[in-house]
C-alpha cells in the first residue's frame, strides 16, 4: 500500500508547487492534472487486481500439488504394506526351504566341514612346499577349494584328491625345470633348476631357497662346504637315470637356513678381537721360523750325507766338511787335547747355527696358550659386565664375551700345538746331525791317537 500512495503524494506535491509558484495558471491545466492523477490511480488499481489474480492462481496450483503428493504418499504406503506382506511370505518360504535343505543335506554337512578342513591344511602345506615352485597354478586351485562355501561337488573332491596325490608323488621325484632365480645381490636370472623331492632345489652347485611369500627361488647368501656343493654339481650335471650321491637337507631347508646365520672362519677370528689377532701374529711368526729351519736343516742334512760318501775331500758348505777341514789343517799336532779343542771350536760354532731359532719356537709355543687364556679372561669379564648391566634375560648380550673367550682359547691351542710339534721335530733333526758330526770327529781323534801311538812305539 505504501508503494501505491507514494506516486500520488509526489504528484500532489508537484501540483501544489505549481499552484504556489504560478497562481495565474489557467483552469485547463488543473483539469488536465486531475485527469492524469485519476488515470494513474485506475492503472494502479488494474495492476493490483492482476497481481491478485495471479497470486490466487498460484495458490490453487500449490494446493493441487499438495493433493497430488498426498495421493502419491498414500499409494506408496499401500505399496509398502503389500511389499511387507510379500517379504513375510518370502521369509516363511525361505525358512521352509532352509529347513528342507538341512533335512536333505543331512550327513553332507559334516562332509563339507571335513572337506574344508582338509583343503585348509593342504593349502598351508602347498604354500610352503617347493613343489609349488614347479607347479604354481595349484595354489589357486587349493585356495578356491579351501574357501568354498557350498557343499563340495564330486569333481571338486576329486580335484582335491588329485592335488594331494600330486604332492605325494612329487615328494619322491627328482625334477628339472626352468625358473627365475634371484641372486643374493637382488639380480634375477633364468636358469634350469633341479628339485629333489620336497627337500632341496639347486642350480649348478648352488643351493636355492623357496620364498613362499613371493613364490620365488632365491640363492642362499652362504653356501655349504665344497663337498656338499660338489654333490649338488654332480646331481645337476647327471643325465637320465644315473645315480649320484647328493647331500640332502631332511629339514626341508631349515638346516640350510641356519647355515646363513652360522659365522664363517673369518667372522670367528673377528670374535677373538685384539687378543685373537695377536695370537695369529705369534703363530705366523713361529711358523715362518719353523719353515726356515726345516729348509735350512734339510739342506745341511743333504750336504752332510753327500760328504759322508766322499770323506777324502772336505767341502766347506756343511758342518761335517768344515770339521774335516779343521782336522786336516791341524793334523800335524801330536797333542790330542789341542786337536780336540780345534775340532770342538768348529763343531760348536756349526751346532749353534743349527740350533738357531729353536728356543724362539719353544717360547712362542708357550706364549700362545697363555695369550689364549688372557683372551678367555677378558671375554669372561665382558660377559659378567653384560650380566651386571642387562641381566641374564637375553643370552645374545652375553654371546660376544663367551665367543671371545672360546675363540682365543682355540686360537692359542691351534698355534701352540703345531709349534710344539715342530720344535720337537727340529730338535730331533739337530740332534741327529750333531750325533753324526760327533761320531765322525771321535773317529778322527781315535785315528790320530792310533797314529801317535804307532809313532811313539
Amino acid at each position: 500500500m505504501k508503494a501505491m500512495i507514494r506516486p500520488f503524494k509526489g504528484w500532489t506535491f508537484a501540483a501544489l508547487a505549481v499552484v504556489f509558484s504560478a497562481p495565474i495558471l489557467a483552469q485547463d491545466s488543473l483539469e488536465a492534472l486531475y485527469q492524469k492523477v485519476s488515470a494513474d490511480a485506475r492503472a494502479e488499481a488494474a495492476y493490483n487486481s492482476t497481481r491478485e489474480q495471479e497470486f490466487l492462481a498460484r495458490a490453487n496450483e500449490r494446493e493441487q500439488m499438495l493433493e497430488d503428493v498426498k495421493a502419491q504418499l498414500a499409494a506408496e504406503e499401500r505399496r509398502r504394506e503389500e511389499m511387507k506382506i510379500v517379504f513375510d511370505e518370502n521369509e516363511t518360504v525361505l525358512s521352509d526351504l532352509t529347513e528342507q535343505l538341512d533335512r536333505r543335506v543331512g550327513n553332507l554337512g559334516e562332509l563339507f566341514g571335513v572337506f574344508r578342513q582338509v583343503a585348509g591344511d593342504m593349502q598351508s602345506i602347498f604354500f610352503d612346499s617347493i613343489v609349488s615352485a614347479e607347479f604354481p597354478d595349484r595354489l589357486d586351485t587349493i585356495e578356491r577349494l579351501a574357501e568354498a562355501e557350498e557343499v563340495p561337488t564330486i569333481p571338486e573332491m576329486q580335484e582335491l584328491w588329485s592335488v594331494m596325490l600330486q604332492e605325494i608323488a612329487e615328494s619322491g621325484n627328482v625334477s628339472r625345470f626352468d625358473s627365475d632365480v634371484i641372486q643374493a645381490s637382488g639380480e634375477t636370472y633364468s636358469a634350469p633348476v633341479v628339485r629333489v623331492g620336497t627337500f632341496n632345489v639347486i642350480t649348478g652347485d648352488t643351493y636355492l631357497d623357496y620364498e613362499s611369500s613371493t613364490q620365488e627361488l632365491v640363492e642362499l647368501p652362504r653356501q655349504p662346504s665344497g663337498s656338499v656343493r660338489s654333490s649338488a654339481e654332480d646331481l645337476y650335471s647327471a643325465a637320465g637315470d644315473t645315480t649320484v650321491p647328493f647331500a640332502l637337507d631332511p629339514s626341508r631347508g631349515s638346516l640350510l637356513g641356519l647355515l646363513v646365520q652360522s659365522p664363517s672362519l673369518g667372522e670367528r677370528v673377528q670374535q677373538g678381537k685384539e687378543v685373537g689377532y695377536a695370537i695369529i701374529v705369534v703363530g705366523v711368526i713361529g711358523m715362518l721360523i719353523v719353515i726356515e729351519r726345516l729348509i735350512k736343516l734339510a739342506r745341511v742334512s743333504k750336504r752332510m750325507r753327500r760328504q759322508l760318501k766322499d770323506m777324502e775331500h772336505a767341502e766347506n758348505d756343511n758342518p761335517l766338511g768344515r770339521m774335516m777341514q779343521a782336522y786336516y789343517e791341524n793334523k800335524h799336532l801330536n797333542d790330542l787335547d789341542a786337536l780336540s779343542k780345534k775340532l770342538e771350536e768348529v763343531i760348536f760354532k756349526d751346532l749353534a747355527e743349527l740350533r738357531r731359532g729353536l728356543s724362539i719356537i719353544k717360547v712362542l709355543a708357550a706364549i700362545a696358550p697363555l695369550m689364549g687364556l688372557l683372551g678367555t679372561v677378558t671375554g669372561m669379564i665382558g660377559t659378567f659386565q653384560a650380566i651386571t648391566l642387562f641381566g641374564t634375560g637375553d643370552p645374545k648380550l652375553m654371546a660376544g664375551g663367551i665367543s671371545q673367550a672360546l675363540i682365543t682359547t682355540v686360537l692359542g691351542l691351534v698355534v701352540a700345538i703345531p709349534l710344539l710339534l715342530s720344535s720337537s721335530l727340529l730338535s730331533s733333526r739337530v740332534q741327529r746331525l750333531s750325533k753324526m758330526i760327533g761320531e765322525q770327529a771321535s773317529g778322527m781323534i781315535a785315528d790320530k791317537a792310533v797314529d801317535i801311538a804307532k809313532t811313539k812305539a
